[in-house]
């Protein structure tokens, strides 16, 4: 099935390359591949970048991807790695059992925030993260309070990521959810 735009929506016409390089790419050389033509049909490789900065790049521009926990910033994390191949960071503390989980799930910039990652997670203000660092851009990632809720819940009583508590136990938890 082909995707077809709205009237005035140009979107679909305009090429959106892929990317194939060796473990570090320079921003201004991503630069040029976005603008370029696509290389080819393959995902690319996860890279970090080469931590290097250039005025006349916007590798400055760090990007702060900050959620509520369990709004989907892992998956947004994953799905943003895997288009562009850039590994993302976060000011997470890689000591804890979680954050590692996250890193063992292929998650490899856990804890940087330097110049190696362009996005990184966070959920200030909800809480403090390990490692001060700053931003230029901002992606405010929102879901439903709701649902947010009940993944942390499930997140916070399993100890997990991608484990759930059985249905029965709500039950159990009835006075923690009134």
């Amino acid at each position: 099935m082909e995707a077809t735009a709205r009237p005035g929506n140009i979107a679909l016409d305009i090429s959106r390359p892929l990317f194939e390089q060796g473990p570090n790419w320079p921003f201004k050389h991503l630069k040029n591949l976005l603008l370029g033509k696509p290389l080819n049909d393959n995902l690319p490789e996860l890279h970090f970048m080469d931590g290097k900065s250039s005025q006349d790049d916007f590798e400055h521009d760090s990007v702060i991807m900050s959620s509520y926990p369990r709004s989907g910033n892992t998956l947004l994390r994953a799905y943003l790695e895997k288009i562009t191949g850039l590994t993302t960071g976060s000011d997470c503390d890689i000591t804890k059992k979680l954050n590692v989980a996250l890193m063992n799930m292929g998650l490899a910039g856990e804890g940087l925030v330097d110049k190696r990652v362009w996005i990184i997670k966070t959920h200030y203000p909800e809480r403090y993260g390990k490692t001060k660092f700053g931003a230029e851009r901002c992606i405010l990632l929102v879901r439903s309070p709701l649902d947010c809720i009940t993944s942390l819940f499930n997140m916070v009583c399993s100890g997990t990521h991608d484990c759930s508590i059985a249905e029965t136990d709500y039950a159990k938890f009835a006075d923690h959810w009134t």
